[in-house]
C-alpha cells in the first residue's frame, strides 16, 4: 500500500513526520493522517512530494504490491515536474475563476 511504501521511504531517509511536514509545507498531524490512511492524499501533497522528493516514483508508489514472484515489474516512467506544475497552475486558475464567479453573483 502507498502509505507503507511512503513511510518506509521517509524512514530510510531518517525523516520524522514533523521533518517531512516542514519540508513539504504540511503539519505533522496531516502527514500522519496521510501515512496512517485516515485521510486521502491531496493533489497538493502529491505535488509537494514530487517537488521535494523527485526520487519518489509516483507510479510505483500507487502500484499494487501483490507479492507474486511471477509478476514482472517493469520500470515506470517518471512524472515530470512540468506536468505537476501545469496541474498546480490549472488549479490556481480555477480558484481565481470560482472567486470571480462568486463575486459576480453578489
Amino acid at each position: 500500500m502507498y502509505n507503507v511504501k511512503l513511510a518506509r521511504f521517509f524512514k530510510a531517509k531518517g525523516l520524522k513526520q514533523k521533518e517531512v511536514g516542514l519540508i513539504m509545507g504540511f503539519s505533522e498531524a496531516m502527514v500522519g493522517r496521510y501515512l496512517n490512511r485516515t485521510a486521502k492524499m491531496s493533489p497538493e501533497f502529491l505535488m509537494s512530494l514530487s517537488r521535494n522528493f523527485p526520487e519518489v516514483d509516483l507510479n510505483d508508489l500507487f502500484a499494487a504490491d501483490n507479492g507474486d514472484p511471477n509478476t514482472l515489474n517493469e520500470p515506470h516512467e517518471k512524472y515530470h515536474t512540468t506536468v505537476l506544475s501545469d496541474i498546480g497552475e490549472i488549479e490556481a486558475r480555477l480558484q481565481i475563476i470560482k472567486k470571480k464567479l462568486s463575486q459576480s453573483k453578489d
